[in-house]
C-alpha cells in the first residue's frame, strides 16, 4: 500500500464504538433508500428463504422485488427475522405481513 494511503487510514478512528455507529448510520440509509423505491411500486412480490441456524432458531430471510411506474425493477434482500418457537404457515405469514405492511407501509389487494 502507498505511504500516503496508510496516513490517511491511520487517521481514520475505528473505536468498536464508531465502527458499530457508523453501521448503525448505513443500516438506516439503506432502509431509507429500501422504502423510498418500495413506496413507488406498482407491483412487488415477496419471495422468502427459511433455514436453522447452528443454535436451532429458525431464519426467515425475506427478499423483495418491485416494479415502478417506470418500468424500473428493484430487488433486494429485506429483512431477517429469528423465528422462536413454531414456524408454522401462519407463523411465516404474520412476519411477512408485519413486515410489508408496517415497516414498508405496501399494500396488498383483497
Amino acid at each position: 500500500m502507498c505511504q500516503e494511503k496508510v496516513d490517511l487510514f491511520s487517521a481514520i478512528s475505528l473505536s468498536a464504538n464508531t465502527v458499530a455507529r457508523r453501521v448503525e448510520n448505513i443500516e438506516r440509509n439503506i432502509k431509507s433508500q429500501l422504502k423510498d423505491k418500495a413506496g413507488k411500486f406498482v407491483c412487488f412480490s415477496v419471495a422468502l428463504d427459511e433455514s436453522v441456524d447452528v443454535s436451532d432458531t429458525s431464519q426467515l430471510l425475506l427478499f423483495i422485488r418491485g416494479i415502478n411506474a417506470n418500468f424500473e425493477i428493484t430487488e433486494e434482500p429485506a429483512s431477517v427475522h429469528s423465528m422462536h418457537g413454531t414456524t408454522k404457515g401462519i407463523d411465516i405469514f404474520r412476519e411477512v405481513a408485519e413486515y410489508v405492511w408496517n415497516q414498508k407501509g405496501l399494500s396488498w389487494p383483497n
